[in-house]
């Protein structure tokens, strides 16, 4: 039993941490989480870059109840080296 506790937390740590890489979407969401980052390939941005959308932590705000919308193109991560 022990053993098989112990590989199955050394299975969680290695899924959980070794990934670096984030999830492009194609369209910018409806609603973000405060204090959320995604990247957008809409095509708006110049080629090369991606949207980057963030929400800051902001609260008791009645017109942005989920913080404070930035938007701004990024450099996107090249893969190739």
């Amino acid at each position: 039993m022990h053993t098989m506790l112990v590989s199955t937390a050394f299975a969680l740590l290695l899924a959980s941490g070794s990934s670096n890489a984030q999830t492009v979407l194609k369209a910018e969401p409806m609603m973000m989480n405060r204090g959320a980052v995604v990247l957008v390939d809409d095509g708006t941005c110049p080629k090369g870059q991606l949207k980057q959308i963030s929400t800051v932590l902001a609260t008791g705000v009645v017109t942005a109840p989920y913080g404070a919308v930035t938007k701004k193109c990024i450099q996107a991560a090249s893969t190739k080296q």
